[in-house]
């Protein structure tokens, strides 16, 4: 099995496949529509179910980003795009000029709000598809498969590397979205998450992140929701230390100067909607 397919799908693969749907419903719809007029009845031939279906799916799928990621945007701009869709119909053939109203506040709104959280929506979605694929690289070589899912801190072992290199390779993993770090007296937090935004967090413990202190330790904490977007059990243990191995590997490919090698890697674990 490959170990991409260890993980769950990502909720990007939702919009395209839906979106497909429903237009090939659409089109079902507008042509029995189309037949029911030539049988002699009278009915509108614009697809009605397809529209509200598409509504309710684009505000559905907001409130569902939100319980997922926590990021307020996402159902502020479903509702938006789906009172957009809904009321469409009746701005361009109805007289009332509410209708018409309500769907071009709609529209001005949701690129108004896509505009000034431009950077919001695209720092989520670039974490979101780097924490992915640092998951699927710790996931590649293990295939032993057991709950054992734990809160606690993992021992991921040691390297040495001075403060100068340790803050630059916190830089260049931050300014790739692969990382979002949190800087303490004694060490630095990366959070990473395959859930919870990482635009939204206040503190690491909120999702799954990784510990490295100024002597050269690595500790481990994956988050629950993380493991579990695994479709296999794997061993909660060879997960933390697959995971420290791959950021000593980075560390070492930093020290090297071959950090094109850590965005290679990353990009070879494959895209968001695998």
């Amino acid at each position: 099995m490959s170990y991409k397919s260890k993980i769950r799908m990502s909720v990007g693969w939702i919009y395209p496949i839906t979106i497909l749907c429903l237009y090939l419903t659409a089109i079902a719809e507008w042509v029995i529509r189309g037949h029911l007029q030539q049988m002699g009845q009278e009915v509108s031939s614009f697809p009605q179910i397809a529209i509200f279906l598409a509504a309710f799916f684009f505000a559905g799928m907001g409130i569902f980003q939100w319980f997922r990621y926590r990021n307020w945007i996402y159902p502020v701009l479903g509702i938006l795009i789906g009172t957009a869709v809904m009321v469409w119909p009746f701005a361009r053939y109805s007289e009332s000029e509410l209708f018409l109203a309500t769907y071009l506040v709609a529209v001005i709104l949701f690129f108004l709000l896509v505009i000034l959280k431009w950077s919001t929506i695209y720092g989520h979605e670039r974490f979101e598809l780097n924490s992915r694929r640092l998951f699927r690289l710790a996931g590649e070589r293990i295939f032993q498969t057991s709950d054992g899912y734990t809160e606690r801190l993992y021992p991921g072992g040691n390297i040495s590397y001075t403060h100068d290199e340790l803050a630059g390779f916190v830089r260049f993993l931050h300014g790739n979205y692969v990382v979002r770090p949190f800087y303490y007296e004694n060490c630095v937090h990366l959070a990473f998450s395959m859930n919870k935004s990482l635009m939204v967090i206040h503190e690491p413990a909120e999702v799954s992140y990784i510990t490295l202190d100024y002597q050269g330790r690595i500790t481990v904490r994956i988050s629950e929701k993380d493991y579990r977007d695994y479709t296999e059990r794997l061993s909660f243990d060879q997960l933390c230390s697959s995971m420290a191995e791959v950021f000593i590997r980075f560390i070492e490919y930093h020290q090297k100067g071959l950090e094109t090698r850590i965005t290679s890697e990353l990009k070879s674990a494959g895209n968001i909607f695998l």
